[in-house]
């Protein structure tokens, strides 16, 4: 039996649910993300329950987790008691929003409380704390080569950005 082929845009959406698989997130997060990256228009909960399937339930639960993520805006239209829910489009903002939550929300509060927390296992004399003292020291060197990185990556992706709006 031969089934229907696919709509270019449920490929695509395919084949976006299956990179965000790679990053990390569940099927659904990854599905959503997909369907609103996809879609022109923002879409209300029942719509996006409607398109992929799932429960109203479980689509309220995975937008609660991928909205605290920072992957997609939460809009109110006039004179509707609707919430509707919208993506960002480009591949590079989206990476760039990645990097900067990541580089905001991680890696500049890590370089921040690492020195002291480093202080107070120096002055720890058990054999364990020396050990554990190697292993911090090695990580807040890799936060340091991180923060560098990531500053010249975001770097990067705004002047891509800016080249291609000209």
């Amino acid at each position: 039996m031969m089934t229907a082929l696919k709509s270019p845009k449920q490929e695509f959406i395919d084949l976006m649910t299956e990179n965000c698989k790679v990053n990390g997130l569940d099927e659904l997060s990854s599905r959503i993300i997909a369907l609103l990256y996809a879609e022109p228009n923002e879409l209300s909960l029942d719509d996006i329950a409607k398109r992929t399937g799932y429960s109203l339930s479980a689509i309220c639960t995975a937008m609660k987790f991928i909205e605290r993520i920072g992957f997609v805006k939460r809009l109110k239209k006039p004179k509707s008691r609707k919430v509707y829910f919208y993506m960002e489009k480009g591949m590079i903002m989206f990476s760039l929003d990645i990097i900067r939550r990541k580089y905001e929300r991680v890696i500049l509060p890590t370089k921040q409380e690492l020195p002291s927390i480093i202080k107070r296992y120096k002055r720890e004399k058990s054999e364990n704390s020396k050990q554990e003292l190697k292993i911090i020291e090695n990580y807040y060197k890799e936060v340091l080569a991180s923060e560098d990185i990531m500053r010249k990556l975001i770097k990067m992706l705004e002047n891509a950005k800016k080249n291609l709006k000209k």
